[in-house]
Formats: C-alpha cells, sequence, structure tokens
C-alpha cells in the first residue's frame, strides 16, 4: 500500500516539468477556470508537486523495511489522516468544487486510516511472534 500511494504521488513530478501550458489546461479541463498568470501560481503548482513527489519517494522508500520504520509509517499515517481533515476545511474555505472537496480529503484521511490499521495488524502479528 505504501507502494502504491507512493507512485501515485510520484507522477505529480509531471507537473514539475510540465510546460504551464499543460498546467494551465488541466486546470481548465477539471472545470476550474483559467489558471491564473500571476509568477506565483506556476510557482507554488510545481513546488506542491515536488513536495507530493518528495512525499511518494520517501513512502517508496520506508516501503521496504516496515518493521525498521514502523513508527515513522505510523506517524506519516497519522498526518495523513489529519491532512484530509484539513484538506476539506481548506477546500471548502477555498470554494473548491463539490466533487474535488468530497474526494481529495476523504481520500487521504481513508488511506491515513487504512495505513494505521495495517500498521496495526502488522505490529500486532510481530508482538506474538
Amino acid at each position: 500500500m505504501l507502494r502504491a500511494i507512493g507512485l501515485l504521488d510520484l507522477v505529480a513530478l509531471i507537473a514539475v516539468f510540465s510546460p504551464l501550458s499543460w498546467i494551465a489546461e488541466i486546470h481548465r479541463s477539471l472545470g476550474m477556470g483559467e489558471f491564473p498568470t500571476d509568477p506565483i501560481a506556476g510557482y507554488l503548482a510545481r513546488c506542491t508537486s515536488f513536495w507530493y513527489a518528495t512525499y511518494g519517494m520517501l513512502l517508496w522508500f520506508v516501503s521496504y523495511d516496515v518493521q525498521k520504520y514502523s513508527q515513522l509509517i505510523t506517524y506519516l499515517a497519522w498526518a495523513m489522516f489529519a491532512q484530509g481533515l484539513i484538506v476539506v476545511g481548506i477546500d471548502l474555505a477555498a470554494g473548491m468544487p463539490g466533487w474535488w472537496t468530497s474526494l481529495e480529503g476523504p481520500c487521504c484521511s481513508g488511506l491515513g486510516a487504512s495505513l494505521l490499521l495495517l500498521q496495526r495488524s502488522t505490529t500486532r502479528s510481530r508482538d506474538v511472534s
């Protein structure tokens, strides 16, 4: 599961290196109107995308030794769960489309909760051994 989430986050690398016209087209196709032309908009889109990709690389890395990185994985899972809740508030405050708000935050929290459940079962099975 860590690798699947990590791979999904690594897809964000495409936006880091894409022409701004591609980012603007995706923005339009998602029904969000015209992409702002201010330099800060492109900067934030690329930096945020790189952050997601970096997070994906971290998840991929820790997936190779889940026992060694157990505490870090648990922390990341809790952070992912909390991030989902916070993102719902951010999406609502920003006026994001309903479909976006109903997917982004809940999916993030759901993945975090799933990782926590997997961590719990992994920890229990290790304690029994």
